[in-house]
């Protein structure tokens, strides 16, 4: 089995474990609990697939638009001293 296979499988294992628990621990029940933990973990696991999808195309957040100023470069101001800049 995969790591991923065996962490979904984990994290149903957990959210079976405190759905049983919020029903107050009834005996008999782990296959509902099972089946309802398996539903809202493959849930999120499609919803992480697809912002994973949707993210695919973008930039990296840590790269800023070369227009931002953020070298310290103001437009404008190229090849100017700072002396000539404060007259």
């Amino acid at each position: 089995m995969s790591d991923t296979k065996q962490e979904l499988e984990q994290r149903i294992r957990e959210r079976a474990y405190f759905l049983w628990q919020q029903d107050g621990c009834p005996d008999g029940h782990a296959d509902q609990h099972w089946e309802r933990a398996s539903e809202i973990e493959g849930t999120r696991e499609g919803d992480d697939k697809r912002i994973d999808i949707e993210g695919e195309d973008s930039f990296p957040a840590s790269d800023p638009p070369s227009h931002s100023g953020i070298t310290g470069d103001a437009p404008g101001r190229r090849g100017r001293s700072r002396q000539g800049a404060s007259r």
